[in-house]
């Protein structure tokens, strides 16, 4: 058995292959795993039979430890079985010491770019990553063991990881900076099982990718400093606290997202939600003095008030929502659209 290992193990057979020989050995269940307890390999019935587990470890400790249960083996079955346990082991750290070196030189690569040297479009290009298109900087801050963690999320999504001024850093390829940092926030903050809060900002491709990391790092403070520990979001998401963090303010887009709906209706419809609003707050919420301001009656404010949340969500009156609200009306006035 042994020997099949060393043979599975030399032609590439991976966690996987290599599972499956003990499993097939021991006629029970079989999980391999990472130095930090992450589930790499699973082989083998879940019904009866003994059942092992196996640990690559490191910094001094033993190579290989076994967790079994099941019927006793003999001297040489014990044997061969703690024997097994340091070849999965070795071939776990061979893979993991290969992994290190080349997240070495993915940090690198994102230090360098962060640092503000000259997009190096080539040496990207042997990680997958391409420059040239749209991706999100993910800036995150997390209990110990969140850089570690944080490498192999990027690796396994195609892109970069770094520590770089007290917070880890990601380059993740895609534009929408929102979904990366609720994900990253989200998976991250189930494997550490402690909370991990991570800001975002996209870059389209023009290689800004120091800009894209200040925005991220202020929409991170921001969060924090909101009560939004563990969550992942976007200036975008933020509302007009991202408007105010963003390097270059984009109050077209805030106006957009904040009543774009109701500026839609009235353009394909033909009918005053967005002045029915705006006479709303100009008369301090009141329906009946709002009347006076459109000149119409009571029950046409109440409709059009219906429509309105309607088309906004539920939600829309209450204090934080209606701040943004009222703003993105202000901004209206002063921007074409």
């Amino acid at each position: 058995m042994v020997e099949r290992l060393v043979a599975v193990a030399a032609a590439g057979g991976g966690a996987g292959g290599l599972a499956e020989v003990v499993a097939g050995w021991l006629g029970g269940t079989v999980v391999i795993t990472d130095a930090e307890g992450r589930e790499l390999a699973r082989a083998g019935s879940r019904r009866g039979g003994p059942a092992l587990k196996v640990a690559a470890l490191a910094h001094g400790r033993r190579v290989g430890e076994v967790s079994r249960t099941g019927p006793e083996l003999d001297g040489e079955g014990r044997r061969n079985l703690d024997v097994a346990a340091s070849v999965i082991a070795l071939d776990l750290l061979v893979r993991e010491c290969a992994f290190a070196a080349e997240e070495r030189e993915r940090g690198q690569l994102l230090s360098d770019l962060l640092n503000g040297h000259a997009p190096q479009h080539e040496r990207a290009r042997r990680f997958g990553l391409d420059l040239d298109a749209p991706c999100s900087v993910v800036v995150l801050a997390g209990p110990a063991g969140l850089a570690s963690a944080a490498a192999h999320f990027a690796s396994s999504h195609g892109g970069l990881s770094t520590e770089h001024e007290d917070h880890v850093v990601l380059l993740l390829p895609g534009g929408d900076a929102a979904d990366h940092a609720e994900r990253s926030a989200r998976v991250l903050g189930a494997e550490l099982r402690k909370p991990v809060t991570a800001g975002a900002a996209s870059d389209s491709g023009s290689g800004e990718v120091r800009a894209a990391h200040a925005e991220a790092a202020r929409c991170l403070t921001a969060l924090r400093a909101l009560g939004g520990a563990g969550r992942g979001a976007s200036a975008e998401q933020l509302g007009f606290v991202g408007l105010v963090l963003g390097e270059q303010p984009e109050p077209k887009a805030f106006v957009r997202a904040t009543i774009g709906a109701l500026l839609d209706h009235d353009a394909r419809r033909g009918t005053s939600l967005v002045p029915t609003l705006r006479a709303y707050f100009a008369a301090g919420r009141s329906p009946t003095r709002a009347k006076d301001l459109l000149n119409v009656h009571v029950n046409t404010v109440a409709q059009r008030l219906e429509r309105i949340s309607a088309l906004l969500g539920p939600g829309w009156q209450e204090p934080a929502r209606a701040l943004e609200t009222e703003l993105a009306l202000r901004l209206l006035d002063l921007i074409r659209m």
